[in-house]
């Protein structure tokens, strides 16, 4: 009777990436789009997502997560979200010198 061969031995625990700085920037990135629209909140957030994503990009090109592609649509996004708060920021300004709103006494 042959025994059963033994389990192979135990390697060294695997790090586990860290994926948050990437997660955290898709996620603020996305929410940073509409914010635009509520009194400018957009452009502070989209900020906050491209730090976030350069961050994690970083990190994904040393090899410590796995998820570039999250880290890059977070800056993607970001970027779009403080275009897009400029952009409407410079119309405000230009609509509001434009148009010549009646004062009241």
């Amino acid at each position: 009777m042959t025994t059963p061969a033994p389990p192979p031995p135990m390697g060294a625990p695997q790090q586990q990436p860290n994926n948050t700085p990437g997660l955290v920037s898709m996620i603020v990135g996305i929410v940073a789009i509409p914010l635009v629209c509520c009194f400018f909140l957009g452009v502070p957030a989209g900020i906050v997502a491209v730090v976030f994503g350069l961050k994690g990009k970083k990190l994904a090109e040393q090899g410590a997560a796995t998820n570039r592609g999250q880290a890059l649509a977070g800056i993607i996004t970001g970027a779009v979200a403080i275009g897009l708060g400029v952009i409407l920021i410079i119309l405000n300004i230009i609509g509001r010198t434009l148009i010549d709103l009646p004062t009241t006494p």
